[in-house]
């Protein structure tokens, strides 16, 4: 019988339409086999996550099947796949997604409460969420809320709430980003045990290539293609980790300080025969050593013996240095409107995050704020003119009652001292007075409100609750405003860092987007300490590539930073020094010069200015 539980052919998925669609997945076929884990990689963007999420039934697929445990979940309902999803799939977040307000042991049965809510099954759900925090070696901290437990225990705690869900497939995304080496090591030797002693298949995706010897197979994906497999069964050998390094070994490999063998010795033995050829030249040639180091071996010989001072390895940018787009606010992508090297002004929308539920706080800020001004028009128109004329026409009815009232009264008091009258005539006649007077005096009261206005408290305070109501409104949209990213400048967008459907959040050190100018590029270089005092501002410069054949281009220095900084340009030669103190030097090209990538590494060479012509010719197109 095959031990495969799930499967998927020819899966696709694009987002967006137009210009801005993205395909994020291409044709993907993968299986996954119980008892194994397997491990996604690739560079952001590539769609690692969209895979594990059309995998866990979170996201549907465009194209393609999807089996699970001998069942096609493709085609099932909407209303099928959340069940699905609790039957078979168990989920490890990179950020835990933890409840705050639930102990450890409540987190874990949670999902079995979905399952089962009736109260028979209560006993049953707290023997199983003790049983699972016990394999991953928390039963101590099981009572303890999420805040009081460390990354590593929050993250054990995810793994055991997987643990109890009943299916066999656990997806865990990017599971030890949010902890040290050796949590994370904990966290894998448990989604490791997940797989070996309790038969599941576990998939995770991450970055960190160092997880690579926990996985029993090894998928790349790169631009939403597989493009390579691997299996392997080095997670099968013991494993140590040294916690002063951070490093994880196996019990038979090397220790850090174990002497080098006779193959190494003879390799630093030939590094340093190097370096002391190296001296010989830089003592009876000062200026050359450095610059040697960095020319291409594909320059030509006249460039070789033009006169120069220092020279140095440069990287193409834009001229104003790389802009970082990140997120104010944690949530998922829902698109990226521009390619890379897509023109962008200033204002344009770049990203756009999930908003349903800071559209719905603006319109319900914006309900509550017309409420507030039409109180407030209400308050300051008062009456209507036909409520103040009915105020008035109530008041001339009772006092014509109180006139009729008062007649009454006094010819029954006549008739009264006469004995013509009863002692009841008359007190009912004095009663009837005394209503008509209280009628209108309350006529004239009301009569008085509708022609008096409101007063200035009332004015006040319902003006105070317009104020409040718009500044609720602001706040909302000001939120709503956070989830759209735009461009602070006119220019391109050099990297897409992200994809749609990726989660982001404002800690993280990875941009969504970075923007520059490709129509404005410079040089810059980095120059070594010891020829510093040979680079001015102004100083002419000729720099070639491997990637140009040859061709020379021209230019001069505009920008010296005021302080030493460590290499970041890397030439991956040999004979270059790793540690050196460098100072940057900004180099503005010729017109004329051709198009040239970012990020393109180019040797540059300082000119002896007094030797070198000021009006170098520019190459041509």
């Amino acid at each position: 019988m095959s031990r495969s539980y799930a499967s998927i052919r020819n899966v696709s998925k694009t987002y967006g339409q137009g210009r801005t669609r993205v395909h994020a997945l291409r044709g993907v076929d993968m299986d996954v086999a119980l008892g194994e884990v397997t491990m996604i990689r690739g560079p952001s963007g590539s769609g690692k996550t969209t895979l594990l999420q059309i995998l866990g039934l979170l996201q549907r697929a465009d194209g393609g099947s999807i089996w699970m445990a001998g069942e096609r979940v493709d085609r099932v309902p909407e209303s099928g796949l959340a069940l699905r999803r609790r039957r078979h799939v168990g989920f490890v977040f990179q950020g835990f997604n933890l409840l705050d307000a639930l102990t450890a042991r409540d987190n874990v049965s949670v999902g079995t409460w979905l399952r089962d809510r009736t109260d028979t099954a209560a006993s049953s759900r707290d023997d199983l969420a003790d049983a699972c925090i016990d394999r991953v070696g928390l039963t101590p901290r099981r009572a303890h809320l999420p805040a009081e437990l460390s990354g590593g225990e929050k993250q054990r705690i995810s793994i055991a709430r997987a643990l109890a869900c009943p299916g066999l497939l656990i997806l865990a995304d990017e599971p030890t980003a949010n902890l040290d080496w050796t949590n994370a090591c904990d966290v894998m030797a448990h989604l490791l045990s997940l797989a070996r002693e309790h038969g599941r298949a576990v998939v995770f995706v991450s970055h960190d290539l160092r997880l690579e010897r926990f996985a029993d197979k090894i998928i790349q994906l790169t631009d939403g293609r597989i493009t390579e497999q691997d299996s392997h069964t080095e997670v099968d050998g013991p494993m140590t980790t040294d916690v002063s390094t951070g490093k994880t070994m196996d019990d038979d490999s090397a220790p850090p300080h174990e002497p080098a063998s006779g193959g190494h010795r003879l390799l630093w033995g030939g590094v340093l025969l190097a370096l002391a050829v190296a001296t010989v030249v830089l003592l009876a040639k000062p200026g050359l050593l450095f610059p040697s180091a960095e020319i291409s071996q594909g320059e030509s010989h006249a460039v070789a013996q033009e006169p120069y001072v220092a020279g140095a390895p440069a990287v193409v940018e834009p001229a104003t240095k790389l802009i970082a787009l990140g997120t104010e606010r944690p949530g998922r992508i829902k698109s990226i409107l521009k390619r890379a090297g897509e023109v962008v002004h200033a204002g344009d929308t770049i990203v756009v995050l999930d908003d349903f539920t800071t559209a719905a706080t603006v319109a319900l800020r914006r309900a509550d704020l017309e409420l507030a001004q039409a109180d407030l028009a209400k308050l300051k128109a008062w009456y209507r003119d036909e409520e103040r004329a009915q105020a008035k026409a109530r008041l001339d009815r009772v006092q014509v009652r109180l006139d009729r009232a008062e007649r009454e009264h006094r010819r029954l008091e006549g008739l009264h001292a006469d004995a013509s009258a009863s002692d009841t005539e008359f007190s009912e006649a004095l009663e009837e007075v005394r209503a008509a007077r209280a009628d209108v005096e309350e006529a004239e009261q009301a009569y008085i409100v509708t022609t008096a206005g409101p007063t200035v408290e009332d004015v006040l305070i319902a003006e105070s609750r317009v104020a409040q109501a718009q500044a609720a409104l602001a706040l909302a949209r000001a939120e709503l405003d956070l989830r759209t990213i735009r461009s602070p400048i006119d220019g391109h967008v050099i990297y897409r860092h992200r994809e749609p459907g990726e989660t982001v959040n404002p800690d993280s050190l990875q941009p969504i987007v970075s923007l520059g100018d490709l129509h404005d590029i410079r040089l810059r270089a980095e120059v070594d300490e010891s020829d510093i005092g040979r680079v001015h501002v102004g100083q002419r410069v000729v720099a070639t590539a491997d990637a140009l054949d040859g061709k020379r281009l021209t230019g001069r220095v505009v920008h010296m930073e005021p302080i030493m900084g460590r290499k970041s340009i890397r030439t991956q030669r040999t004979t270059e020094i790793k540690d050196t103190k460098v100072r940057e030097v900004l180099i503005e090209l010729d017109p004329g010069h051709p198009i040239l990538p970012i990020d393109l590494q180019m040797s540059v060479r300082f000119l002896d200015t007094a030797s070198a012509p000021e009006t170098d010719t520019p190459p041509e197109r």
